[in-house]
């Protein structure tokens, strides 16, 4: 994860159920909030509340899209991987794994093809 990440700010955020809910539900699938909202059995404000604090903090990624009349609408998708937790004698060392950025992965591709 990125290097300004908080690791006890993480762990603050996977304690709430909501958030912990929506991880869960984006695992897979990409849902609006409505649909989070309904497959969550949790209100549309704090559905809206967990996407933007997961966002902030990488964990979920958010793609906008237009629908035919114009109108903008978001879906989410969850970029957690993995929270490793190692005891060591200095401390705990925690490592958090989220899947690359869309378009770091895209540029990464052609990084690659390139030869960079």
């Amino acid at each position: 994860m990125t290097e300004e990440s908080d690791p006890a700010e993480i762990f603050a955020t996977l304690d709430d159920e909501y958030a912990r809910n929506i991880l869960v539900a984006t695992k897979t699938d990409r849902l609006s909030a409505k649909e989070l909202s309904e497959e969550c059995d949790m209100s549309r404000p704090t559905v809206s509340r967990r996407v933007t604090h997961l966002v902030e903090q990488g964990l979920l990624e958010e793609y906008t899209h237009v629908d035919p009349g114009g109108r903008h609408y978001s879906e989410y998708e969850a970029r957690l991987e993995r929270v490793e937790v190692l005891l060591q004698a200095e401390g705990f060392d925690v490592q958090i794994d989220v899947r690359p950025d869309p378009a770091d992965r895209i540029t990464t591709i052609f990084e690659e093809m390139r030869g960079d």
